[in-house]
Parts: C-alpha cells; structure tokens; sequence
C-alpha cells in the first residue's frame, strides 16, 4: 500500500514544470494522501537566512503570515521559524495546531521548505511523516528545476529588457531625451520614483548634479537651482563611500543627514521628503564618470543582488559618457564661436572708448557681467590704474573713480594681490572694506553705488599679469560663468589690451620722436643762425682786476642751476658772458637759446618765447615750438629784459617757477626744464619804481647778478682787445697788419668809449680797411663832444603797441623798398600772408604806394 502511494506520487511531480502546476499537486493531489488544511512552499536566502513565500495560494496569505510569525504549534518554547533552522529534515511541530515541514534541498543546499498545516485537533500521524521523507526528494528536485526555470526565464527578459534599454540608450543625445528613457523604461523596470545622475567634472576634483527626473516636490523647493548648479568635492564622505563600493548601496536619507560632513544636497532630499534612495557609481571604459540615484518609492523592496540593475547601470553609463562627450563638443564648438566673434569684434580697435563699450556688450551677452573695470598694471608690477570700464556703470561718473583713472595704486592691498596670485575667479565681500581700518582707495565709490560683493580676475599674456578685472558679483553668475569661454574671453581681452597699450606706447613715442624731430630742425635753423655770429667764449680777452672778477664769478655759478641776472652797458660782452656761463655747466651739451626782447613787436614775443598752434592766430598757417621748448634741457639766454612789456612778464615768470609753458592757441601744459640767463642795460630797479617791470620777476631773476663793467673801467685790457680785432680782420680782409702805432693806443686809452667793446671792435675793422701798410697808425674816433661817458640806462621813447608794429612794418616795407608779396617781400620776412600784412597796413593806416 505504502509503495503504491509513492507511485502515484511521484508520478504526479515528475511531470510538473511550473509553480502553478506545483500548487495544484500540493492543493489537490498530495490531498488524496494526506488530510491537511493549508499548504505551501517557503524559500530560504542561505546568505541572510531570511525565508519568503514562494508557492501558496492568495488565500493563504494569512496563514503564511501566522505561521512566520510563530502562531502554530511549536515544540518545547521554539516557534517555527527557529524549527526550521535545525538540521531535521523534517520537522512537526504539535499544540492547538500542528504542521509539519519537509527540508527541500538542491545537493546540500538548503532552497526552502514544504509546509502543510492542520486543523485544530488534528494531530500529524507517524505514517505522515515517513510519507513525506519519502517524497522529499521529488519534491526538492522539482522545486529546483522550477526555481532554475525561472531564473533562467528572469535572465532572458533582463537579457530583452537590457537589449531594449540598450537600443533606447543608444540613440539618446543629450540630457532631454535621456529623461524620456528613464521615464518610459527604467521607472518601469525596478520601483523607483525618480533619477538623477552625478557627473565628475574639473579634472576629476569636483562632482555636481547631471539630470534628474523631477517630481512635483522637488520642482517646488527653493533651493532646487542653487544644488543643481553647484559643484562638490569628490573627497567628500558620501561620494567617495559610493565611489569606493563595489555595487548599488541603499541609503536611508534621514540617517545620512544625521551623518557629519555631507554634502548640502543630503539636507536638500531630506526637506523634500525622500526616503530611500539606491546609489550605484556609474563607470564607462574603467573610469569612474559619476554616478546613478534611484529614489526608492515608500515601502518598495529593491532587488541589489540582481544582474538587472547592474546591467542597466552600465548602459547608464554608456549613455551618460555619450552625452558628456556630445556636449563637450558642442560646447567647445560654441566657444570657439564666440571667441571667433569676440576677436573678430576687438580686433580692429585702437581706442580704449570704443574697446569699453565693445567689452560692456559681450560681457553681459556672455556671461551676464554689468559694472566691470579692467585695471591696467605698470611695467614694474607695483601699481595699477583703470584703463577700461563699463560706461553705464554707476561709479563711471563718481569723482573718486575720476581720481584713480590719474593715480597709481599699488597692488599690494590685500585684494589685488589676492587676483594675481589665484587662477580663477577671487569672491569679495565689499562691506568688509568699510569698516577696515585702512580701507582701499576705491572703498568709497563701491559704496557710494551699492556695491556689497566684487568679483576680480587676472588678466595674463602667457603667463604674465598684465591687469586685472573686477565686476559686479552675484548669486546667479556663479551659475552663468563657463570657465572655459570665460578665460578665452579673458585671453582675448589681455590680447586686445596689450595691443592697445603697446600702440598707445608706440604713439606717445611717435609724438615725442616728432617733437625731437621738430626740435632738432629748429635747434638746426637756429644754430645755422647763429654760427655766423657766434664767438668762442674762451677767447674772452682780459686780465684786468674787473674783468677777472667777472670771470670768478662765471666760474662759481657756471656748474649750477642757478638764475643768472647780466646787468652791463651795450657792448661789454654780456651774450660772450652768458655763453662761458652756459659752457660751463652740466648743460653744455645742449643748445644755448637767445632770444632778443627788445628786436620784436611785442605780439610776436610771446609765440617766439612759448610757441603757436597752426591757426591761433591770422597766419599760424603751422605748429611752431617756441624757445622755451627748443632750450629744453638747456639754456635760455634773455637779451634785453627790460625790453620785455608787462602783460608777458607775468607768463615768464610762471614759466620760470612752474617749469611749465602752453602754447599760443593750445590746451595742453608742456614740462620744460630750462635754465635762464637774462641780460639788461636797463635799471630794473627803477624800472620797477616807476612801475615798468614786475617785482616778482626782478627778485626771480636776481638769484645770481654779475655786473660786467664797462670798457673806460678797464683799460689796461684795450691794448689786447685792439690786437685780438686787428688779426681777425686782417686775415679777413687778407691785409698784412699786425700791429697798432704807439700814438693809436695812447688815444684809444683815452677815450672813454661809450659804446664799449662793440665800438671798439668797429673802430678797429674801419682802421683796417683803411690802412695800407702793416701797422695802423691813425684810428678815426669820435669827436671830443661825444665822448662823454653815456649814462647806464639810454633815453627810451614810450608809445603805444599800435605805434610799434606801425614803425617796425615801416622799416620792413622800406628795408624791401615796398614790395609786399613774392620770395623776400615784407610779408614773407613777417611770415605773415601777403593778404593779412595789407590788411594791418590798412588797419594802421600804411598807404599801400609806399615807396622806399
């Protein structure tokens, strides 16, 4: 009877391939043989040890979960579960309700166990249990062959599922449709609510959010743009626990936000009330790229041992690796777009206007930048200054900015120094400055505008600093601001900059070679002028007391910068006394300029002194540099200073203390470094009594008075001085004198000679013309009535400057016998056009018949 019951049995389970054939052998077949209420089949995890329902009935739901939970019959004070942990294989267990368990095994391998139980009051017979072992062995083997089926039919989808995913994943591109695989295959393959992606970006250092698939209570958190633009460290705990895994790791988000040292975004899943969240790295060719996080619906079992989500996160990878490259391409190809616009819009400017307002529109274009100054640095590095700005800016038009564009500041302030020495974007909080005790210069005008946060960068060529950059930090730029686009825009800029100045350097240069260039003609011109009339100083001839004393006193003020005041009667040498003074200083390399204040109009004299601009007056047809500049770093020799009329002594006198000129008809103050001599037979002292010369420019040129005195006070110098003239003229005239009678020198001693050396030179020339052999033995000097010693200052005619330019024309028009036009007329030896020379002889009432 028992063989024939283990017959039909077995009969029954050989066939059965499915776990619902196996609930209809246990639920009806296993029945006929043996009387019990309820049976099912447990499965058991041999690495947690955990058991679960794996064949049973819908209805039985609750009997499972009774029997779990201890609620049958148990042996001694164990319940079931601990029953089935003992090595029997099978296992009754006796009181108000019995059941009885059969160990399935596949080898030794414990699978799970096959549980029959009874109804109350109704024990479990000894010849069940033998049944039971005897069919033991079926059973497990069918249950094997079942559970391998289904693994083997769980792969084959996984292995469709993945070749599916795959195929979707392939033809993704870029992050939108990368949402739409998750939304339409991923969310269906595991229980998830939601994904994101990290991606590691900077080289490897820093990580930040990818995509995500956002959910209604993630869209609604304010913080949501400020952690999805931010970057983290890859060194932080949480991530590198992720890298470091080697699969998917579960996270309670509570308890991870309990954990110190977390990356912000674990408070940000917390506040929006996630859960659970499964992590796995995401890796493609060996390289970690980031990693996957599937936010776990509440309550869901998530499978980690399988082959799915390991598949799946590899495909992930894949996905997330095409659409970085997809995009990094994509982005360098519109950075170069960019840049290729930007340079293409800088790259013919040469005017730092033009540059400012170029830099305004593609800075806030670009990268949403307002307020910007670009702080050039000198050539030594020590100091800055702001070269280029933002013309709408706020602080464009405070006064304090308006100093700094004319100042150097230097760079080591805390702050510039700070920019130089990083190699990316240096964040300030400006309100700092205000309450520091030493404060940088441009603190007040970032608070006079309301500025609270700067940004600054270097600006390098290479790798040299050349300038920095400041603007207008906010919030939001930390998220508008590609660095790579950023620092090829900053590329050009210092580029752009650095030709900027170099032309700017290489026009000041120009302006300055065409100011020595024109110096130089006019150094030329009046250097061919004055060659002719120029006499070596050491030929000063003399050994009296007087003129010795003269010639200590060039000696001791010659070497210095000193003002020199030449005071003299009308022929004693004071031109010969000004140039031995200028030889002997440190300026005798350069030019010695004279100028003769008594030969011209007195509107001519201030264009000779301090030059004109072309069209400052009727005929300044040209620039022309005046005497102060063509004696820069030279000597300027003022013949007749007393000749000077009032109204110009007042612009002398700044010239000579400010060291500083403008031209007639310019705007621009030009240095110039000059040294003056002035000469005068005038008495200033009682010219400045009577009004006639300023007190300020006598006690500015009185620094320094050398007297020379007259030829009368030192005649045992006549006898050297006539021979010196005799020679001159002799070789001159190719005559052979060489000496003078006794007679002749005993009357030139005699004679107080009021015209001093010049009259002697004079007498001396005519002597020799006249003379036929080689001594001169007659001298023809002026009569006996005349000989009187003149007095120190000649009698002077006042009248009116229209009476002075009426006489000088006078004397030009009779000089050229009336001829105004044409080469070596009137109006060209004015320099003057014909037109505007009639035009004051009409004025002043020259008839245009005048005849020499």
């Amino acid at each position: 009877m028992q063989w024939d019951i283990l017959h039909s049995i077995n009969k029954e389970i050989v066939p059965i391939r499915s776990k619902e054939e196996m609930l209809l052998f246990i639920s009806s077949t296993l029945k006929k043989y043996i009387v019990f209420e309820s049976g099912f089949i447990l499965r058991h995890n041999q690495q947690t040890g955990h058991y679960w329902s794996y064949i049973f009935q819908k209805t039985e739901e609750q009997h499972i979960a009774g029997f779990l939970a201890g609620s049958f019959a148990a042996v001694g004070n164990r319940d079931a579960r601990q029953l089935l942990a003992e090595d029997d294989s099978v296992i009754t267990g006796t009181g108000g309700k019995d059941f009885i368990a059969l160990k399935l095994l596949e080898g030794d391998v414990l699978i799970g166990w096959l549980v029959l139980l009874f109804a109350e009051n109704r024990p479990v017979l000894p010849e069940t249990s033998r049944l039971l072992q005897e069919i033991s062995c079926s059973v497990s083997m069918t249950t094997a062959n079942i559970i391998a089926r289904e693994e083997i039919g769980r792969r084959e989808q996984e292995t469709s599922l993945l070749l599916s995913l795959s195929n979707d994943l392939a033809a993704v591109k870029n992050r939108q449709e990368l949402v739409k695989v998750v939304n339409g295959q991923i969310k269906q393959l595991f229980p998830v609510e939601e994904l994101g992606f990290f991606t590691i970006e900077e080289g490897g250092e820093a990580y930040r959010f990818f995509v995500i698939a956002i959910c209604e209570k993630i869209t609604d958190h304010p913080d949501l743009k400020k952690t999805l633009a931010e970057k983290f460290d890859v060194h932080d705990p949480l991530f590198n626990e992720i890298m470091q895994s080697k699969g998917p790791v579960v996270y309670d988000v509570a308890a991870l936000a309990a954990r110190s040292g977390m990356p912000y975004y674990v408070t940000f899943w917390r506040d929006t009330g996630i859960g659970q969240m499964v992590i796995s790295a995401l890796r493609a060719g060996g390289t970690d790229i980031g990693a996957v996080l599937f936010i776990v619906k509440k309550g869901a079992a998530f499978d980690l041992a399988g082959t799915l989500l390991q598949g799946v996160c590899s495909q992930l990878a894949l996905a997330v690796s095409n659409i970085v490259a997809n995009e990094t391409v994509r982005e360098r190809e519109l950075e170069k777009a960019k840049l290729l616009e930007f340079s293409n819009a800088v790259a013919s400017v040469r005017d730092k206007e033009v540059l400012g307002k170029i830099l305004r529109v593609h800075l806030k274009e670009l990268f949403d930048i307002d307020d910007y100054v670009i702080h050039a640095l000198s050539k030594d590095k020590k100091t800055h200054r702001p070269v280029l700005f933002d013309p709408a800016a706020d602080f464009a038009a405070h006064p304090d900015f308006a100093k700094l564009i004319d100042t150097d500041t230097g760079v080591q302030d805390g702050i510039f120094n700070t920019i130089l020495e990083a190699d990316d974007i240096v964040i300030f909080d400006v309100t700092k400055w205000f309450t520091s005790p030493a404060p940088p210069t441009y603190s007040r005008a970032a608070e006079s505008v309301g500025l609270r946060t700067m940004a600054g960068v270097a600006i390098r060529l290479g790798r040299e600093n050349i300038a920095v950059m400041n603007f207008r930090w906010n919030d939001n730029l930390a998220f508008s601001i590609p660095r790579p686009l950023f620092k090829g825009i900053c590329s050009q800029i210092a580029i752009t900059l650095s030709n900027l100045m170099a032309n700017e350097e290489v026009n000041r240069q120009l302006t300055e070679i065409g100011r020595y260039r024109e110096q130089l003609e006019e150094e030329k011109i009046y250097l061919k002028e004055e060659l002719s009339t120029t006499q070596n100083w050491s030929e000063i001839i003399g050994g009296s007391g007087a003129i010795q004393q003269v010639f200590r006193l060039v000696s001791q003020v010659g070497p210095t910068d000193s003002t020199v005041l030449l005071l003299g009667e009308t022929g004693t040498g004071k031109e010969l006394i000004a140039r031995a003074i200028h030889a002997a200083s440190p300026r005798k390399n350069k030019l010695m300029v004279k100028i003769n204040c008594a030969a011209l109009p007195a509107g001519l004299i201030e264009s000779e002194l301090f030059g004109h601009e072309r069209g400052s007056f009727t005929g300044a047809v040209e620039r022309r540099i005046g005497k102060f500049e063509l004696a820069d770093k030279g000597t300027l020799f003022l013949d007749e200073i007393g000749e000077m009329p009032v109204e110009l002594q007042v612009k002398l006198l700044r010239a000579l203390q400010e060291k500083e000129i403008e031209r007639l008809g310019g705007k621009a103050t030009i240095k110039v470094n000059v040294r003056v001599i002035a000469a005068t037979n005038r008495n200033l002292e009682k010219m400045m009594a009577e009004g006639k010369f300023r007190a300020d420019l006598y006690y500015r040129l009185n620094i320094f008075p050398i007297h020379l005195p007259p030829l009368r006070e030192r005649k045992e110098d006549i006898a050297a001085l006539a021979l010196h003239f005799v020679k001159r003229f002799s070789r001159k005239s190719g005559k052979p004198i060489t000496s003078l009678s006794g007679k002749v020198l005993a009357e030139m001693k005699k004679y107080s000679w009021p015209g001093n050396i010049r009259e002697l030179e004079h007498v001396v020339e005519r002597s020799v013309l006249l003379t036929l052999g080689q001594t001169i033995k007659d001298i023809h000097l002026s009569s006996p009535a005349n000989v009187a010693d003149p007095p120190v200052e000649a009698d002077f005619k006042i009248q009116s400057i229209f009476d002075n330019e009426k006489e000088y024309i006078l004397k030009v028009l009779q000089r050229v016998n009336g001829r105004i036009a044409g080469e070596g007329g009137a109006a060209d030896l004015l320099g003057i056009p014909p037109s505007t020379l009639s035009s004051r002889m009409k004025k002043l009432g020259i008839r245009r018949q005048f005849q020499g």
